[in-house]
């Protein structure tokens, strides 16, 4: 048995949405909104940089997902599934790091 003692909760784990039922045209809307979501994120920590290499790195990631969201393909559900997810995962990764 091990003597590991926690030092913080373990995150819960998130349930991923089942699209299963929704239109590729919804899928690639809720797509760009998770990606609307991160972007405001992103915006916040680059207004709240302390230095401008802080600043220039929130801003790059910034360009990054214009670019990601620019490139989306409504037509591909696996594509679009995965890159939610990954915008998702990102989002919630900075609101829970203070």
């Amino acid at each position: 048995m091990s003597n590991t003692v926690l030092t913080a909760d373990a995150p819960a784990a998130r349930t991923r949405p089942d699209f299963t039922h929704v239109s590729d045209a919804m899928l690639y809307d809720i797509t760009r909104h998770t990606a609307s979501l991160l972007i405001a994120e992103l915006l916040a920590r680059s207004d709240a940089a302390a230095d401008e290499s802080d600043r220039e790195r929130w801003e790059g990631r910034l360009r990054l997902v214009d670019e990601q969201v620019a490139a989306l393909n409504p037509a591909d559900r696996a594509s679009l599934i995965a890159q939610n997810e990954a915008w998702d995962d990102e989002s919630h990764a900075l609101r829970d790091r203070v």
